[in-house]
């Protein structure tokens, strides 16, 4: 029980990333008026994303993608909790440097994600070039 357990969390958490860096991220969500106000300030502060960064997180999206659907269907040949683990972790490292291998961090991968959910003209051109 404790292994399917993990299982689900960590195929949640590996999905959650996949997810969060693909087409669904850019989904309109209801939020809160606090909650959009906190997101407006929080995007704010991020610099605004250049034509490059926008060619580079959709490559790296892309390798981000593949890696969390091969971990996921290791997940689910897991044998115990430490395999499941070692799957997780290896995956991390993998989305890791998939990112830094295109150029972004994985701190400006994410805020490209954050300003994707709160500009849709953003949203809009990394759809574009995913679909492209």
């Amino acid at each position: 029980m404790a292994l399917t357990t993990l299982r689900a969390r960590t195929t949640a958490a590996i999905a959650a990333a996949a997810l969060a860096t693909g087409g669904a991220a850019f989904a309109q969500q209801a939020q809160s008026q606090q909650g959009a106000q906190a997101q407006a300030q929080a995007t704010a502060e991020i610099d605004p994303v250049t034509e490059a960064e926008i060619d580079q997180f959709v490559a790296a999206n892309a390798e981000v993608a593949t890696i969390a659907q091969s971990a996921n269907q290791q997940l689910q040949q897991a044998e115990d909790k430490a395999a499941a683990q070692k799957i997780q972790a290896n995956a991390q490292q993998s989305m890791v440097a998939a990112i830094q291998e295109k150029g972004l961090t994985p701190t400006r991968f994410t805020q490209i994600v954050q300003l994707a959910r709160a500009d849709e003209d953003l949203a809009n051109k990394l759809r574009a070039k995913m679909e492209g």
